[in-house]
């Protein structure tokens, strides 16, 4: 269970980073 939970973190917080790496880049595309 504690597996489980700490793998659908490790997701979550990967997904953030990706989204926000994306969005940098989009930003730096932009200037």
């Amino acid at each position: 269970m504690l597996t489980l939970i700490s793998y659908f973190i490790l997701l979550f917080g990967a997904s953030i980073v990706a989204l926000v790496l994306s969005i940098g880049l989009n930003k730096i595309q932009l200037i």
